[in-house]
């Protein structure tokens, strides 16, 4: 009877759990996930407030992307969102992004599709075998939230046959291509990201430039650059045939009364078609965006859509309706709540745009990771670049930890690896090489290496230190390599040849976390003032061993610093000053030992030139991409599923090659290869270790026992 009695309540809770859950999902405000960016931050902060009104049925979630947004569905932290057909695209290669489209946001209600791109042909175009040797207007290759690679280079793909030489690059492999097919062309504005590649490109394959107003300069903003502008190298005579929006084209030939009957229509099957018929040859079709819903709550965000734009302008249906785009949009519903794949179906030229294959052998990118958050947004970076056109397939390689990272880059399992500047040391000790760096136009974000004193400490410059105490992060730390390479330079004579041996002697005492007391190959001068919890890269503890009055000294850098002595700190800015070289006085903008980039992308030093210049230029692709100008589909910098600094630093701007314009001098790069190259005896410092009396004793019985065997 009792268990009967047990079985009824867990049955009836389970019952009532479910109606609730019924009820919660039938009855609850349903949260529509909004990106916030430099473009919609002001509406979005005006107009969601407007929700929280009696009788609203929906409320903001504000998210950095539509990335994050996509996963919020995934997690029901979110329940509907606006995306565009390539987010569709991504999100259907993962199981768990079960959504549905419920409507389409059209500008106007009675069009099918946001844009329709053809190829217009003059009088000289029979078909597409006479294609060749003809002159090709292009509008450009800039990217932009509706504009990707994928339309921008359909018709070559469908049209040439794409060369593949290994002794080229991708991208010239594909504009050798286009020379090779066309006699000239105007395709103005950059072919590459890198402006030093893209002259070399320009000045190599002239002819693709040849029809432009300036051929010499060949930039965006030529006269027959654009959307506009490809239209109007055509109808100038300049070209024979122009890959085009078909609106555009009909708006032009209207504005201006040319006559359409110079002009015909490509179609995909090889005919033409007369432009002045009422069925023009479309070659790929542009969805609309669409709102996405979680399945559970689809009926419910379809039947709220349906009525946005009939509601009063005071309404929070009203509020809901601009919220989902920045122009005024008409949502307009499927006949069926359909799947990605279902709706996507009904534009066949976008779904095969997006099924591609590259050149054999593979280019692929291994990007290598060393955490389970880091290696899924390696896969999102690799399904949202192949959405947005990026040609270089990238596949991520995870390990267990970033040490294997910089092995597996070593022996060639990997390509590249995000290092963090404390190390950059040891790749370059294992053979590896930045190809890009990873800044920030912010100086407070800029990782500038501090010795801090307290204020009224005896120490006036880095030599007067000699017999003090010292607190560093760890061995080998920026801040430890800063030190070893400016002493070292100070005092060749009196330096030793190892840095841990040259340390301890300058030093009476030290902290250095990472090493312990049971580590017998270091002087323990080294760690005499390390706590038992200190630990390594703590710059807190680094700092706290100062202010104790264990240590004479910090080395750090000056963002913790700052954290450390702001308002909101037990620790007054004024109570501390940095050391310089010359002796000068705490200066927060210029008084550092050296300053590092927030990263760097390492690559083996001993891949081919070839190879670096593709994956260096797929690289700038994805941070003109998804950087800070980002479109707003992925943000590949700040947080990722509100996790800070996943793969790149969350400060991350930009990816450069060249940083030397940031400060003239001190660059950690610059002691780095200092040290690499520094000589004692004919050998680095960095491959000479230090052994006590102890270890040397061990090594001499160790050799004679060898010899005396012999």
């Amino acid at each position: 009877m009792k268990e009967m009695f047990t079985w009824f309540i867990v049955v009836s809770a389970s019952l009532l759990f479910s109606v609730s859950a019924q009820e919660s999902i039938h009855t609850a405000k349903l949260k529509l996930c909004v990106v916030a960016d430099s473009r919609t931050a002001k509406r979005i902060h005006r107009t969601c407030p407007k929700l929280v009104t009696p009788g609203s049925q929906v409320v903001c979630v504000i998210a950095n992307d539509r990335s994050e947004c996509l996963t919020q569905l995934t997690t029901a932290s979110s329940d509907f969102t606006v995306l565009e057909p390539e987010d569709l695209v991504a999100a259907s290669g993962y199981t768990e992004y079960n959504i549905l489209v419920t409507n389409e946001l059209r500008l106007f209600k009675t069009e099918n599709q946001r844009y329709e791109i053809v190829a217009l042909v003059n009088k000289n175009v029979g078909s597409l075998f006479d294609l060749r040797g003809k002159r090709f207007c292009h509008p450009g290759y800039e990217t932009s939230d509706d504009w990707t690679q994928i339309f921008a280079t359909y018709f070559e793909k469908r049209v040439i046959l794409n060369e593949c030489d290994t002794n080229k690059t991708l991208v010239e492999n594909r504009m050798h291509t286009l020379s090779n097919y066309f006699e000239a062309a105007c395709i103005a504005g950059a072919w590459t990201p890198d402006s030093v590649l893209d002259t070399q490109l320009k000045s190599k394959y002239k002819n693709l430039c040849a029809l432009c107003e300036n051929p010499a300069g060949c930039y965006a903003a030529d006269k027959y650059h654009g959307r506009e502008g490809a239209v109007l190298c055509l109808t100038d005579s300049m070209g024979d045939v122009a890959w085009v929006r078909l609106q555009d084209a009909l708006q032009h030939f209207k504005s201006l009364g040319i006559k359409k009957r110079d002009y015909a229509f490509l179609c995909p099957d090889g005919t033409v078609k007369p432009m002045d018929s009422n069925s023009p040859c479309v070659w790929i079709r542009r969805p609309w965006p669409v709102v996405a819903s979680r399945v559970e709550v689809a009926e419910r965000v379809s039947n709220i859509m349906r009525y946005l734009d009939q509601a009063s302008a005071s309404s929070w249906q009203n509020a809901v309706l601009r919220l989902l785009e920045s122009y005024r949009s008409t949502p307009v519903p499927t006949d069926t709540l359909q799947t990605s794949e279902d709706f996507l179906s009904r534009f066949p030229g976008f779904m095969s745009a997006n099924k591609r294959t590259g050149c054999q052998p593979s280019r692929r990118i291994q990007w290598c990771v060393a955490s389970n958050l880091e290696d899924r947004k390696c896969r999102w970076i690799r399904q949202i670049s192949f959405v947005y056109g990026i040609e270089q397939p990238i596949s991520c390689y995870q390990v267990t930890s970033r040490r294997d990272c910089l092995e597996a880059v070593k022996t060639g399992q990997s390509d590249i690896f995000v290092a963090k500047p404390e190390e950059e040391l040891e790749c370059r000790k294992k053979g590896l090489k930045p190809i890009l760096w990873v800044t920030t136009n912010k100086q407070e974000d800029m990782n500038k290496i501090l010795a801090v004193v307290r204020e009224d400490s005896k120490f006036r410059k880095l030599k007067d230190l000699k017999g003090g105490k010292a607190c560093f992060s760890g061995y080998r730390s920026i801040g430890w390599n800063a030190f070893v390479s400016i002493m070292g330079n100070k005092s060749l004579n009196d330096w030793a040849c190892s840095d841990a041996e040259a340390v301890s002697n300058f030093f009476s005492d030290s902290c250095v976390p990472d090493l312990s007391k049971d580590n017998e190959t270091m002087p323990a001068n080294l760690h005499s003032l390390c706590k038992s919890d200190s630990r390594v890269g703590d710059e807190a503890s680094t700092f706290q061993c100062l202010t104790s009055g264990a240590g004479d000294v910090a080395f750090m850098s000056s963002k913790m610093f700052q954290k450390l002595t702001s308002n909101s700190s037990k620790y007054n800015k004024k109570g501390f000053r940095s050391l310089c070289e010359d002796g000068s006085h705490f200066n927060e903008n210029f008084c550092f030992l050296t300053w590092t980039t927030l990263g760097s992308v390492m690559v083996n030093e001993e891949i081919s030139n070839l190879r670096r210049d593709d994956i260096y230029s797929t690289l700038l692709e994805l941070d003109l991409m998804f950087g800070q100008t980002f479109i707003r589909a992925f943000s590949m910098y700040g947080t990722y599923d509100g996790n800070r600094s996943i793969i790149f630093p969350e400060e991350t701007q930009h990816l450069q090659r060249d940083v030397s314009h940031i400060e003239n001098e001190k660059s950690y790069g610059d002691i780095v290869q200092n040290l690499m190259q520094a000589q004692c005896s004919g050998t680095s410092y960095l491959n000479i270790q230090y052994y006590n009396a102890k270890t040397i004793m061990l090594l001499l019985i160790t050799f004679t026992l060898s010899h005396l065997m012999i």
